[in-house]
């Protein structure tokens, strides 16, 4: 192995706790950030629901807090991990419970991912909403990510351009 290898190879060690650091601190906030906007939009902004009562950004899907964060050589992996919402009926509905209200929501009622247990079919909540896609997309458009990276960096001593 050529001395240049061997020198890259010593830095990339040295950076690369650094960049989980900075994965699991400042770009984990902006990506939660920007999906708790976008379920708004995406998820939220479709219907006003009439058999449940939202939780919102209170310990419902659009809480930051209930996206868990994850890193792990160098790759970032956000979840929702928001449980379905166990006393909010209205009007003798079912609730759906024991699911993955991520997947649910994300790919729609009927795919691989389940079904809901509500009693009315082909409502606006039975559709998917690609809560995850759309974030993405936002991300790839406003690069919060990527400030947040070089932010993180910083933090901990590395200058970035």
């Amino acid at each position: 192995m050529s001395n240049l290898q061997q020198q890259l190879d010593r830095i990339a060690a040295k950076l690369a706790p650094k960049i989980d650091n900075a994965l699991a601190h400042e770009v984990a906030d902006a990506v939660r950030e920007e999906e708790s906007e976008t379920i708004k939009e995406v998820v939220y902004g479709v219907y006003t629901p009439k058999l449940y009562r939202r939780r919102g950004d209170l310990d419902g899907f659009g809480d930051p807090y209930n996206l868990e964060a994850k890193v792990k050589d160098g790759t970032l992996t956000v979840k929702n991990v928001t449980e379905p919402n166990p006393g909010g009926v209205l009007n003798d509905g079912a609730v759906t419970t024991g699911k993955h209200l991520d997947e649910l929501i994300e790919y729609g009622y009927g795919s691989a991912n389940g079904t809901y247990d509500f009693p009315k079919r082909g409502a606006a909540f039975m559709k998917a909403r690609p809560f995850t896609k759309k974030t993405i997309e936002h991300l790839k458009q406003n690069k919060l990510h990527v400030s947040a990276l070089k932010k993180g960096l910083k933090r901990l001593g590395i200058i970035t351009k």
